[in-house]
C-alpha cells in the first residue's frame, strides 16, 4: 500500500507539473488578456483538436489524418486534456517577445511551433511604431486538467 501512495503521489506530481493548478479554460482566457497588455492586434484564433489521454482522438470530426505529434504525446497522460490552436496576429517585435513571455510564465504547459514573421510592408508615412510592425502566425498547444 505503501508504494502505491508512492507511485500515486508522483503521478498527481506529474501531472500538476504538467497542467498547473487552473483549468484549461481559464488558461485560454488568459490569452486574451495577454494578448491586450501586450497589444496583440488577433486576426484570427483557430482551435484545431482537443484530445484526452486514454482517447487517441481529437473530439471533433475531422475525419483527416492524425500525424505521429498526435499519437506519441508524451505529456498527453490520463487526468490531461490537450487544446491545439494556430493564431495569427499583429504586433511589433517588443511586443512579440513581451506577449511569449508571458505566455511561457503560465501554469500550464505550453507548447508553441511553427511560428511564421513577417514584415508588413507599409509604404504610407512611416512613423517609427509603424515600421517595425510584424504578420505573426504561429501554432499553440496547451496542456490542462480535465
Amino acid at each position: 500500500n505503501q508504494k502505491f501512495d508512492i507511485l500515486n503521489n508522483e503521478k498527481s506530481r506529474i501531472i500538476n507539473l504538467i497542467s498547473g493548478t487552473s483549468n484549461l479554460e481559464t488558461l485560454l482566457a488568459n490569452l486574451g488578456i495577454i494578448g491586450r497588455k501586450n497589444n496583440i492586434q488577433f486576426l484570427s484564433i483557430i482551435p484545431k483538436d482537443i484530445m484526452i489521454a486514454n482517447d487517441n482522438a481529437p473530439l471533433n470530426n475531422n475525419n483527416q489524418k492524425q500525424n505521429l505529434d498526435n499519437l506519441i504525446d508524451p505529456f498527453l497522460v490520463k487526468g490531461i486534456k490537450k487544446y491545439s490552436i494556430d493564431i495569427s496576429f499583429e504586433t511589433n517585435f517588443i511586443h512579440l517577445q513581451s506577449f511569449l513571455r508571458d505566455i511561457e510564465f503560465q501554469e500550464n504547459l505550453v507548447l508553441i511551433k511553427n511560428i511564421d514573421v513577417k514584415v508588413i510592408e507599409n509604404n504610407d508615412n512611416l512613423q517609427e511604431s509603424d515600421f517595425s510592425n510584424l504578420n505573426v502566425k504561429l501554432s499553440m498547444i496547451f496542456y490542462g486538467k480535465i
